[in-house]
């Protein structure tokens, strides 16, 4: 992995903590969680008017995508819900990069050095560490625990399917935007059925800040998928979780959030996971 991939994935991993923040402060997760995901397929129609089509071969992927993120976005807002962000999260995305490094060498052969193993491992430990406190304090009930497994699973099949497509279509950002559009229209369908118009209601008040995170989300995947265009599908997927850190950083400097010694440990692992990926694999 080049330097430039790495720096490039690290500011995608910025920008996705960012649209997660955006949804956390408004009062209805799951509309707000819908309006983001509407809108970034909105907002991607003009890539989609200025770059080719996808080719035929991308089709089966960008449909398996499209369902997936559906799941994906109502478990992200089940999450900032039902439960604290800061056990259900980390655990979600924390275990994600090492079963999508697991799956992509069992699935497609996509082997990985020793520094790319030992670094996949210490991201995800890192980011399981943000939420020990919680665990400690029994934040963990049985249905985050099922969401947060099922989320995984979610996140490592998407992962999979998009890092295969996008090396199909040859460019992450053309692949996003028809992936969100279908996503989009499918979100809505669902969402109109079970609110019928009083979701248009508050999609048409929370357009501003869905529309900030639908770019912020179209920037930040585009990124992760370019970059899997030209790095393993397990070490984008690891750096991409550094998100969570991010968001936990951010989080103690502008909400005055706990930033304790377990964080400042899952800082170390977390960096020292970027640092081992600069190592030379035997």
């Amino acid at each position: 992995m080049s330097s430039f991939v790495l720096a490039a994935v690290l500011f995608g991993a910025l920008l996705h903590a960012a649209w997660n923040a955006l949804i956390k402060l408004q009062s209805d997760k799951f509309a707000a969680a819908a309006s983001v995901a509407i809108l970034a397929g909105v907002v991607g129609l003009p890539v989609m008017a200025a770059l080719p089509a996808p080719p035929a071969e991308a089709w089966p992927y960008l449909a398996a995508s499209a369902l997936i993120h559906v799941g994906y976005f109502a478990l992200v807002a089940f999450a900032y819900r039902s439960a604290d962000l800061g056990v259900a999260y980390p655990l979600t995305r924390g275990s994600a990069p090492v079963i999508t490094a697991l799956l992509a060498f069992l699935l497609i052969g996509e082997t990985l050095g020793w520094n790319g193993w030992l670094a996949v491992a210490a991201v995800a430990a890192g980011i399981v560490a943000l939420s020990a406190d919680a665990l400690v304090r029994g934040g963990l009930t049985r249905s985050t625990a099922a969401g947060a497994i099922l989320n995984a699973g979610v996140i490592v099949t998407y992962t999979l399917i998009d890092g295969l497509g996008a090396r199909v279509v040859g460019n992450g950002l053309i692949y996003v935007a028809w992936m969100l559009a279908g996503t989009a229209i499918l979100i809505f369908a669902l969402m109109f059925a079970i609110r019928g118009t009083a979701f248009l209601v508050e999609l048409r008040k929370g357009w501003l800040l869905g529309l900030v995170g639908a770019v912020l989300t179209i920037a930040s995947y585009s990124i992760a998928l370019w970059a899997m265009t030209r790095a393993p599908i397990g070490l984008v997927a690891a750096l991409r979780e550094t998100s969570v850190l991010i968001a936990a950083v951010l989080g103690a400097i502008f909400f005055n959030e706990q930033f304790g010694p377990k964080r400042w440990l899952a800082l170390v692992l977390i960096l020292a996971g970027i640092v081992i990926l600069r190592l030379p694999g035997f």
